[in-house]
This record gives structure tokens, C-alpha cells and sequence, in this order.
């Protein structure tokens, strides 16, 4: 059974999208392990894309759209193939049993909190038992 782990922001300077990119580093850098980050539409799909590239200056974070065999696949739905770790940036929980590990951040904004708690409470329904840590 999958870990889901929640990471709360507990701060309006920190976005979703930049501890999005720093657990996208860390996970398939120095954990070496793939990570799919699953995104409602493409726009939002595009603008992390976009974001990886620049987020850091002096670090780049190796990913593909739709490429399951890269270190971090970013998509609208994992690949077929797809073994490992998903961060989850879309408003809808995911299939926790298709990833060795559902990573989920929730923004301090009350809607992030709202949304945010409806997965969580989605994960349990399903018999998962989520972890949370404040960020």
C-alpha cells in the first residue's frame, strides 16, 4: 500500500509551485526515484514545465511531459509503464495504488485548504492512513 504524505504550507510566501520543484529535485535527484506530477489541464501542465527549467539558476531537474522513463514525467494521467512516486498538483485525489509513494501539497489559501482536506479525507476512504507535515 502506497504512503500519502501531505505537506501543509503554512505560509503565504511559499507557493505550491516552488516546494512543487524542490520535492521534484529531491526525489528524483537525490532519492533517484521517478516521480509523475499529475496536473488537471495542460496549462497548468505547461507552466510547471516552464518553471523546472527556471526555478534555480544552478540546478536543472530532469523531466518530460508524457515520458515515463524520465526521472520527473509531468502529464494529465501516469503512463502505463510508469513505476514510482506521483506529486499530486491537480484539485482531485489519484489512484494511490498505482505510486510506491502520493506526495500532495496544500497551499495556506483557504481554498487549497478546502480541496485539500476533501483528499484527504478521499485517501481514507480508501484505506489509506495520510501523514502530514507543516512546511
Amino acid at each position: 500500500m502506497a504512503d500519502v504524505v501531505f505537506y501543509l504550507i503554512q505560509s503565504a510566501e511559499q507557493s505550491v509551485e516552488s516546494l512543487a520543484c524542490r520535492l521534484c529535485r529531491r526525489a528524483a535527484i537525490s532519492a533517484k526515484t521517478p516521480v509523475f506530477v499529475c496536473f488537471d489541464d495542460t496549462a497548468a501542465l505547461h507552466s510547471f514545465d516552464q518553471l523546472l527549467w527556471s526555478f534555480e539558476p544552478d540546478s536543472f531537474v530532469p523531466h518530460a511531459i508524457d515520458d515515463g522513463q524520465a526521472p520527473v514525467c509531468l502529464g494529465l494521467q501516469p503512463p502505463d509503464d510508469f513505476k514510482g512516486c506521483c506529486l499530486n498538483l491537480a484539485a482531485r485525489a489519484v489512484d494511490a495504488q498505482r505510486f510506491e509513494r502520493v506526495l500532495e501539497i496544500i497551499g495556506a489559501d483557504d481554498t487549497a485548504k478546502t480541496t485539500g482536506r476533501q483528499r484527504f479525507r478521499d485517501y481514507r476512504q480508501a484505506g489509506y492512513s495520510p501523514q502530514t507535515h507543516s512546511v
